[in-house]
């Protein structure tokens, strides 16, 4: 996939589609998934399984089943459901929980706990009581767990496949239109995500959710004005929700119109003071502003209403980022350190993890980077079979992808350090063998920021194309862009310039880039 606006995609080498022949047999998957929308593919005969007692979705001919041994079971799976599409995720945990303790085989509410949760105890446990319940419930039922089952175990292409298997038995249906919409966003596969989009829109043009997710979507692909557009049109189905003025917020913020983002997120938290989203991105907007003080501010009222470990450690390291964007790095360290221990103590073991890869991203001597990644990894390891192995081995390629680009090599002449050498073949390794598109995403990333190292830009292009979200990447793609006089290095750097979303690679990339561009203009 690449952003449209600047037409990055080419065709690739022979020794790139050696290498990645994994990935495309997800994007193959992924290609089925889209000629379902395109082609209208019938639904398959319904199953004869016994009649549910709810069900979460319907099409115009059946519903989706739902087993279950109790009724108020199913009313708790559907509320939840509701809150789910909601964004009101903490609230959808709890009905989910609430009905596996009425029907402890309730396969679909672990299930969707497993896909929800931010606890990784409770994200292992549920998935593996989805799995030993599967055998009781109807096969759509079971291509659902699969499906979710099989991303979470790092089975993409199991689980892509059980979700475009469950997607030609109810083409039709809203809300699996919605859900899978809204799995193929968080893999930044905004192509396949539209055209889910828009048939649950079909189905249903007042279907509040789904325009939320049209409108995040345009906003990814560079339409703000169409992102602007489907957001009011959510604010305007659901009023006195508070995520429908997060959201439009978001687009505001993405749009550089800060102000105005502040206040919808502080009206969505008049709605509902305990909403923590909103809470958590008034730190992103200050953070994106350069108020890092306001943003640190907002980011310990976030982390005390948030409802789950996971969440309040993510949000202390949120706040440490401040303190990288403002060059404070003695600072940066402490916070870091900080938000590694409220993980730890939390067993958040990827979050603490994480924690230390992140400070060996800024560390000035690659020496103290490499000590930061070996405790990074050696954490990981460690706690191995307590995390989702999509999430561990998500985790492991970005530790990898960060010693590949501390350890580059001195000169475009100069041989490949042992530790980058090694790094890059397992990462290589990883991306071939059927995992996740985040995994190969970041093989490509880097792989292509060797190459610019190497001042091989031509050869370094379709590797840095594909990791179309990842600022570092966008960076030197812009480099080899300009060094092979490519006509899309100035559409590019505008994207680069708007760029709006907060991470880590944001913190170190974006206000440097903004500053040196500046420079480059001022020099003109």
């Amino acid at each position: 996939m690449a952003f449209n606006s600047s037409g990055w995609k080419q065709p690739a080498p022979l020794p790139l589609l050696m290498k990645t022949l994994g990935r495309f047999l997800l994007l193959a998957l992924l290609g089925v998934v889209s000629s379902i929308l395109i082609s209208g593919a019938n639904a398959a005969a319904q199953n004869d399984a016994p009649a549910p007692q709810a069900a979460t979705t319907s099409n115009a001919t059946r519903e989706f089943p739902i087993t279950t041994s109790s009724a108020a079971a199913a009313r708790y799976f559907e509320v939840g459901m509701q809150h789910f599409e909601n964004h009101r995720w903490n609230f959808a945990l709890h009905d989910w929980r609430e009905a596996v303790q009425l029907d402890p085989q309730f396969a679909l509410a672990y299930a969707w706990i497993c896909f929800t949760t931010t606890d990784t105890a409770e994200e292992s446990d549920s998935r593996s009581k989805a799995k030993a319940a599967i055998s009781a419930v109807t096969p759509p039922e079971q291509l659902m767990v699969k499906w979710i089952v099989g991303v979470h175990e790092n089975r993409y292409v199991e689980g892509i496949a059980a979700m475009n298997d469950l997607m030609a038995e109810y083409p039709g249906d809203k809300r699996l239109n919605f859900l899978a919409g809204y799995w193929l966003f968080r893999q930044d596969q905004y192509e396949p995500s539209r055209k889910f989009t828009l048939r649950a829109l079909a189905a249903d043009p007042t279907y509040a959710t789904a325009y939320n997710q049209l409108g995040y979507l345009y906003s990814r692909m560079g339409e703000n004005d169409k992102a602007l557009e489907a957001m009011g049109k959510y604010v305007k189905l659901l009023p006195n929700e508070p995520n429908p003025h997060d959201s439009y917020a978001e687009m505001l913020r993405l749009a550089g119109r800060f102000d105005e983002a502040l206040a919808h997120y502080r009206m969505a938290l008049k709605i509902d003071p305990t909403f923590y989203i909103s809470q958590k991105e008034l730190g992103e907007t200050y953070a994106l502003m350069g108020d890092g003080e306001k943003a640190r501010k907002e980011y310990a009222k976030a982390i005390h209403e948030a409802p789950s470990p996971g969440l309040k450690a993510e949000y202390a390291q949120k706040s440490a980022l401040t303190y990288v964007r403002d060059k404070k790095y003695t600072e940066a360290d402490r916070a870091f350190l900080e938000a590694a221990k409220r993980a730890h103590d939390s067993e958040q073991w990827v979050w603490e993890a994480r924690a230390y890869h992140d400070m060996a991203m800024y560390q000035p001597d690659s020496a103290v980077a490499n000590q930061s990644l070996d405790r990074a990894d050696g954490l990981l390891a460690a706690h191995k079979d307590a995390v989702a192995k999509v999430d561990f081995d998500e985790e492991h390629a970005r530790i990898l992808r960060t010693r590949i680009e501390r350890n580059l090599p001195a000169g475009p002449k100069a041989p490949l350090k042992p530790l980058a050498q090694d790094a890059l073949a397992e990462l290589e390794e990883m991306a071939i063998s059927g995992s996740s598109i985040a995994i190969a995403r970041t093989a490509h990333g880097a792989e292509g920021t060797l190459l610019v190292a190497q001042q091989k830009f031509k050869a370094a292009i379709p590797h840095l194309q594909e990791d179309y979200i990842n600022p570092e990447s966008i960076k030197l793609l812009i480099v080899a862009y300009r060094k092979t006089h490519n006509a899309d290095a100035d559409a590019l750097r505008d994207k680069l310039l708007a760029w709006r979303m907060p991470s880590a690679e944001e913190a170190l990339v974006v206000p440097d880039f903004r500053s040196h561009e500046g420079s480059l203009a001022a020099q003109k």
